[in-house]
């Protein structure tokens, strides 16, 4: 937290009551929805029932719309036209085969469990490379965080992207760029989630970890269409054309990137073309940037390389076209980094913006009032303002070195 001087206290007993807030608050959702949970509400229903057509041998059916609404109709959660579609590449399956001999409460309660063996992991991992005395302040933060709670609430896999995220990050710090390539192959059943970063691994020339991307995403490809068949590359296609028509499953005005800030600034029909049009130029021009800002080659040693780390994952996430509120879990990445730079350098004008931003994103109540309202496009809103800070930075230290030289 900042250093000990009367505003600056001020600040971190005002962050502290709000951290506990947001946690008590969002432990509470969390508890209050565990019958809902049990029964089958949530996201991890998709890989559960998907886990089980493979088990059952049924993998060439994987993405026929019946088959998973026949599997879903076994439990207890109101039928809807359409089920809650797996639509994720098929061999993330293998990480809840098991699972899917289990109870489903069980199969949650394990794969929670093993969410949150992946939160600890992560704080191992980052906390002694941060090297600070608030890293209470800053496990506490990742648990209470709104997207966090979402991710374990939900049974979603953001937690797990993350990590893979994370471990990308440590690879590269250690020079082991094939391991990052690896990595980041892994997470490709969110592409969205993981192109981005692709793309600046090609800017930056990281070669080794590029072929090694595209060898693992090769592979993960050949044994993913090998377990459905060529069929089931067409059904997986045909849900994804068909999402767009059911609002449980896409509703962008929910979104906090881009795209569900357009919609929610243009809406109407009239100009939903005009809302794709914004969306596609910003994300471009936003990417554009973040591209230029690797153009280099770098030191991953440097303080320079977090930044512009932090800067991709902020990216990847305002751009992504599909994203809800526990796919912002990524930032809690962005925000560490950020967080280790501003409190070893002599940065006033960043610092004080970082920390009022880590205000607006620890708000207990605002976040589930949004989404409620369907509106919580308003959630990028925070995330472009990290996205300014990190590109402001990334190019002012570089002219201030240019202009050293």
């Amino acid at each position: 937290m900042p250093e000990n001087n009367p505003s600056r206290r001020l600040y971190k007993l005002l962050f502290t009551a709000l951290l506990a807030a947001s946690l008590i608050f969002h432990a509470a959702i969390l508890w209050e929805s565990r019958h809902k949970i049990a029964a089958g509400y949530g996201a991890f229903i998709i890989f559960y029932t998907g886990a089980q057509i493979v088990n059952d041998g049924m993998a060439k059916e994987l993405f026929k719309v019946e088959t998973q609404n026949a599997y879903q109709a076994k439990f207890d959660v109101p039928q809807l036209a359409w089920p809650l579609p797996f639509n994720h590449a098929p061999y993330e399956l293998a990480v809840f085969l098991p699972l899917a001999h289990l109870s489903y409460p069980v199969a949650h309660l394990i794969w929670s469990g093993a969410s949150v063996i992946l939160l600890i992991m992560m704080l191992r991992w980052i906390l002694p490379y941060v090297n600070s005395p608030d890293n209470l302040f800053i496990a506490v933060g990742l648990a209470a965080w709104f997207p966090t709670m979402e991710a374990l609430r939900l049974g979603q896999d953001s937690i797990l992207s993350t990590a893979l995220l994370l471990a990308v990050f440590i690879s590269l710090k250690r020079k082991r760029d094939g391991w990052a390539g690896f990595f980041l192959a892994l997470g490709l059943y969110k592409p969205q989630l993981v192109l981005p970063m692709a793309g600046v691994l090609v800017i930056a020339q990281r070669w080794r970890a590029v072929a090694v991307f595209s060898a693992t995403g090769a592979m993960l490809v050949i044994i993913s269409v090998a377990m459905v068949g060529l069929q089931g590359v067409l059904d997986f296609l045909s849900i994804l054309r068909s999402m767009e028509d059911y609002s449980f499953i896409i509703n962008p005005r929910n979104m906090p990137n881009m795209r569900g800030l357009s919609y929610v600034l243009l809406h109407g029909n009239d100009v939903k073309w005009f809302a794709g049009a914004a969306t596609i130029a910003i994300s471009l021009a936003l990417y554009g940037l973040c591209l230029y800002a690797w153009r280099k080659e770098f030191d991953t040693g440097s303080p320079m390389f977090d930044l512009q780390f932090a800067l991709v994952v902020v990216t990847t996430v305002v751009i992504s076209y599909h994203l809800y509120a526990h796919d912002l879990f990524p930032i809690s990445l962005s925000l560490i980094l950020l967080y280790r730079y501003v409190s070893s350098d002599a940065c006033q004008n960043t610092s004080t913006v970082f920390f009022g931003l880590l205000l607006i994103l620890f708000l207990p109540v605002v976040p589930r009032f949004l989404i409620e309202v369907k509106l919580f496009g308003w959630g990028a809103l925070p995330v472009l303002l990290l996205y300014m800070i990190l590109a402001a930075e990334i190019f002012f230290r570089r002219g201030l070195a240019l202009s050293n030289q």
